[in-house]
């Protein structure tokens, strides 16, 4: 049976928990007997659990099927710089977003070692992770940190090490990306979203899905804000993103350049400075400059960790999805 037909079927049980072959069949298009020959092999390699029978919408009892989240568990984690310190936070999931663990390591200087180390230990605890997922705080590409806010992980192709060192699929994506990714999750699959995170003492960043996929551009730059083209170096911008007042003429800025430009449904600000922006105030000027009959939906996230945690899991999951 083709590829395409045993992802469409794992997804579907994903979304339904509990269905049977002919609601399946109905959901995917393929037919009854296709569906029970992909389901006979998921079963018999544990990826599906056939449970007692139930009765079907047509008032035949039948077998109904569910995805065993027991089978395989994601390790989901983020190296995190803030307020001077560096730290790995993590999350252990599985394919239908269930939580199993979750904690942090404090690092003083998180490097490749320091990494593989806390993903070791946590693989001896939890045997059943067959798949990583990492976050990191600048731009990613394949796999390798191209830039980042921990100097020894630039220039390291993260994905590729720790494959060979722990023999698990792993994928590397931005920050701003995986939590627009968690954000869509969380918000009935939102397919236009863009984060605009507004960090105290920091450059700004931003992270964008189009039509539901990641806006990553030609060199996977876009939604490095830190060269937005405004009046001030990007030394100075540690000083002018300190605090909201400095700030908020250049949030203002980049606000109304991410509606011009990319016109999403939803716009979130997170980070230090977004408790202390004002929605009332955004959305007024948003309109007097723009004009449009139809804007969009402004949000504000302090903590956008449950957003990231849920991006990288959706990494892993459609990763996972595409294995035969």
């Amino acid at each position: 049976m083709s590829h395409d037909s045993t992802k469409k079927i794992r997804q579907i049980l994903l979304e339904n928990g509990s269905i049977t072959k002919p609601e399946l069949a109905k959901l995917t298009n393929l037919t009854v007997a296709t569906c029970g020959y992909i389901l006979n092999g998921l079963v018999e390699n544990g990826e599906v659990i056939a449970e007692n029978f139930r009765t079907s919408s047509g008032g035949r009892p039948a077998m109904s099927y569910r995805y065993n989240s027991e089978r395989c568990r994601f390790l989901c984690l983020y190296a995190l710089f803030e307020g001077g310190a560096e730290s790995i936070h993590y999350r252990i999931t599985d394919a239908m977003y269930g939580l199993h663990g979750k904690g942090e390591f404090k690092c003083k200087n998180i490097k490749l070692k320091s990494l593989l180390q806390c993903v070791q230990k946590l693989l001896k605890q939890n045997p059943k992770i067959c798949m990583i997922s990492i976050g990191v705080q600048g731009g990613v590409s394949q796999g390798s940190v191209e830039f980042s806010d921990f100097p020894d992980l630039n220039g390291i192709n993260l994905s590729h090490e720790m494959e060979q060192k722990t023999g698990i699929p792993t994928y590397v994506e931005n920050d701003m990306n995986a939590i627009a990714l968690g954000y869509s999750q969380r918000n009935a699959n939102e397919k236009n979203v863009a984060i605009l995170f507004t960090p105290k003492g920091n450059p700004p960043a931003g992270g964008f899905l189009v039509d539901g996929k990641i806006l990553r551009g030609n060199a996977n730059f876009a939604g490095e804000l830190s060269y937005f083209p405004f009046p001030f170096s990007r030394n100075q911008q540690l000083d002018i993103f300190d605090n909201v007042k400095s700030a908020l003429p250049y949030i203002r800025q980049v606000l109304f350049a991410t509606v011009a430009f990319l016109d999403p449904a939803v716009i979130v600000f997170t980070g230090g400075l977004a408790e202390k922006l004002s929605k009332a105030n955004l959305d007024m000027q948003m309109r007097n400059h723009l004009r449009r009959p139809q804007l969009p939906r402004l949000f504000f996230i302090t903590d956008s960790s449950d957003e990231y945690f849920l991006g990288l899991t959706k990494i892993a999951t459609e990763h996972f999805l595409q294995n035969d």
